[in-house]
């Protein structure tokens, strides 16, 4: 699925730019990353835990690690903390001043187009970016030259197959929802995937996928419970999840 009409790519970037994306901001209102840890704020401490755990089934933590499109860097500032050698980059300079400034953060902001670091990379993370990208292959095509041969691309995008997603597009193409498509992510989201579609993207752009997991509201958010596992074992098991996480591996 995809937008169409759609901003230009240049209005597109500028909406980074604005406090309506940033969302709250009593979030960072006299933050502290033990208070983080410690209460799991808004399920974020959590969140990133189940990133680095995937990570680190690939990846060592002496491996350079790139966290493209790290909003405030609360990935790069938790798997560094834990010894991994990870920086992030993110186009908006609101959420990097944030993450620089405020969390302290291993990210710098730049276009990943104009980012040459000098080096390579053995793992790039991309969660909840690829959905928002206007020119998709241009961008995987630029972490394919960002990452050392067998390098690894880890990738979380929403999944139009998902439970909820089909439902709600069901509602809205029969006119029995108003706020149409909203759960598509309007005016920041442009693509929505599925397992096919996105597994064809990556090997037009030189990558072979290698893991496919599907991960639902309920599990990011640690839900417990015998209902919530039942229900995150089953939309796991039939790609029937919000999201899906790719790991893909560069071809060598």
């Amino acid at each position: 699925m995809f937008a169409s009409p759609r901003f230009s790519e240049e209005s597109l970037l500028e909406i980074y730019e604005t406090d309506e994306f940033i969302g709250d901001p009593s979030f960072y209102e006299n933050w502290s990353y033990e208070d983080w840890k410690e209460n799991n704020v808004n399920n974020t401490y959590r969140a990133q835990q189940i990133k680095i755990k995937l990570i680190n089934k690939f990846l060592s933590q002496k491996d350079k690690i790139l966290d493209y499109g790290c909003g405030t860097g609360l990935l790069c500032l938790e798997a560094s903390k834990q010894g991994y050698n990870i920086e992030g980059i993110d186009a908006s300079s609101m959420l990097t001043d944030i993450g620089k400034n405020i969390l302290k953060a291993p990210v710098v902001n730049s276009h990943i187009e104009n980012f040459d670091p000098g080096y390579k990379y053995k793992g790039i993370v991309s969660w909840a970016v690829f959905e928002h990208v206007y020119d998709l292959k241009r961008i995987i095509n630029k972490c394919n030259e960002l990452l050392e041969s067998g390098g690894y691309l880890f990738v979380d995008v929403p999944n139009h197959q998902g439970l909820s997603n089909r439902y709600k597009t069901f509602l809205c193409q029969k006119g029995m929802k108003k706020c149409d498509f909203k759960h598509f992510g309007f005016p920041w989201h442009i693509y929505s995937f599925n397992k096919k579609s996105l597994s064809m993207l990556m090997k037009a752009c030189g990558f072979e996928p290698i893991l496919f997991e599907f991960w639902s509201h309920l599990h990011k958010e640690g839900a417990k419970g015998i209902i919530s596992q039942k229900i995150i074992s089953l939309t796991q098991k039939y790609e029937l999840s919000d999201y899906i996480t790719l790991v893909a591996q560069k071809k060598t």
